[in-house]
């Protein structure tokens, strides 16, 4: 499973040689090195009264980001977007945000921007990315089994930074069945972090074998945190992948993928669900819940404040609207459904780059190199995931975005040229063609 088979530079360079690409590759590895045990990380170097260092691998993304930036190359709409963001923020401090929110939010959604600027980098050290990737998800297996047989000492523990109080671990519990979190800090993040781990992981194993060993391992671990989101993601990813050499139904499936989750919110208006259906023990309690109390009370919020053009602004929703609340919108920290936390912080801003997905997926779905069949698995589970989860706050699911977006935006003859110059790319076929139907 550790990526054994995973595409290797050629031609070969020393280990100790240090470039710009093995930089920012080692930037993103401590991202997600961060991210996997950031349950663990949190408590121990609480205890240690050095718990500032877990942000160093974001600090070092704002500082790469700062410094590749002003000489991008950048289409214009990327601009467009970034300018259209800072006058969100600068929205934001008009509907009653403070700075704190401002900046707590471009604190989560850097991953995002770092993926977008050095990805293409990135890319060039593919392969120690993957050994990364590899064994971050041997420790999330390892961390499911801790979780499972002993007791963890950060399960539940939670600190304060500053006058912030911050959950290093949620523990929580489905009726009496415990949510599995191994290293990390809840279980819907282990549980994205394995799905996309493993989808990437498998697109550059060229053993069928070992890829139909690797997907129910990675499922099976899915399942043990309980995050039936995430799960059913999981599996409607690989029935994309094994109908993958059709391009008619391939585009059908992202076309639904992409207006499910726009459509959920809206739904959840029509329908007249008994509230006795948000308490139950059923297996779509956490599902009912959002159709009858989240999604509705969401948009009530942003309606009744007049905000449903332009949106509450970056800050106002999400993760920064909970460490740093705001007077009477504290409904809006959560929305649990990527479109519908998009148009509440960007408004019909929003609602068209979550409809960009669809072009994205397209993009990546025409035939190339190993790595953008490892993004579209990748993007099509997180566009899928998001139906129900605000996945824009997981880092390891805006990471993977940025990146994919930066190489669908790069020009093909240019990815597969100058980009992919020091990449072995093997068989002609891909491991995705391996999976499409002859």
């Amino acid at each position: 499973m550790i990526p054994s088979l995973l595409i290797t530079p050629q031609p070969r360079s020393s280990p100790l040689a240090i470039d710009k690409p093995t930089v920012l590759t080692l930037i993103a590895a401590s991202l997600l090195v961060s991210e996997t045990f950031a349950g663990a990380l949190r408590y121990y170097l609480d205890i240690a009264g050095v718990s500032a260092l877990l942000y160093l691998p974001k600090l070092a993304c704002v500082a790469a980001v700062a410094l590749e930036l002003p000489r991008a190359r950048i289409k214009a709409g990327v601009w467009l977007v970034l300018f259209a963001l800072v006058v969100s923020a600068l929205l934001a401090l008009l509907h009653g945000a403070s700075p704190s929110n401002v900046g707590f939010s471009v604190f989560i959604y850097i991953p995002l921007l770092f993926g977008l600027v050095c990805g293409s980098y990135v890319e060039r050290r593919i392969g120690l990315l993957g050994w990364v990737i590899g064994l971050c998800l041997v420790a999330s297996l390892i961390g499911i089994a801790l979780d499972m047989y002993t007791s963890v000492p950060w399960k539940g523990y939670s600190y304060m930074m500053g006058d912030v109080e911050l959950s290093g671990n949620r523990s929580w519990a489905v009726g009496s069945i415990d949510r599995l979190a191994g290293f990390a800090r809840m279980s819907t993040n282990l549980a994205v972090m394995i799905a996309l781990y493993s989808l990437f992981l498998a697109a550059f194993l060229q053993s069928r074998l070992l890829r139909m060993m690797l997907y129910p391992l990675a499922f099976g671990a899915i399942f043990l945190t309980t995050n039936k989101s995430t799960a059913a993601a999981y599996l409607l990813t690989l029935m994309m992948l094994f109908l993958a050499g059709y391009r008619m139904p391939s585009a059908t499936a992202f076309f639904i993928a992409v207006m499910v989750g726009l459509a959920l919110p809206v739904i959840s208006l029509l329908l007249n669900i008994p509230q006795s259906e948000a308490y139950s023990e059923s297996l779509l309690s956490s599902f009912n819940d959002r159709l009858i109390n989240s999604w509705p009370n969401f948009i009530e919020v942003i309606v009744n404040e007049g905000w449903g053009w332009w949106g509450a602004g970056v800050g106002a929703v999400g993760s920064a609207a909970a460490a740093f609340p705001l007077a009477w919108l504290e409904l809006l920290s959560v929305a649990d459904n990527t479109a519908l936390y998009l148009w509440g912080m960007l408004g019909m801003f929003g609602v068209l780059l979550y409809l960009l997905l669809f072009p994205l997926l397209l993009r990546l779905h025409d035939r190339g190199s190993r790595i953008r069949d490892a993004l579209l698995g990748i993007v099509f589970c997180i566009c899928l995931i998001g139906w129900a989860t605000d996945v824009l706050e997981v880092v390891t699911a805006t990471l993977f975005i940025g990146m994919a977006i930066a190489h669908a935006l790069t020009p093909r003859d240019a990815s597969q040229g100058t980009r992919y110059s020091q990449i072995e790319t093997g068989p002609t076929h891909s491991a995705l063609n391996n999976l499409r139907p002859q």
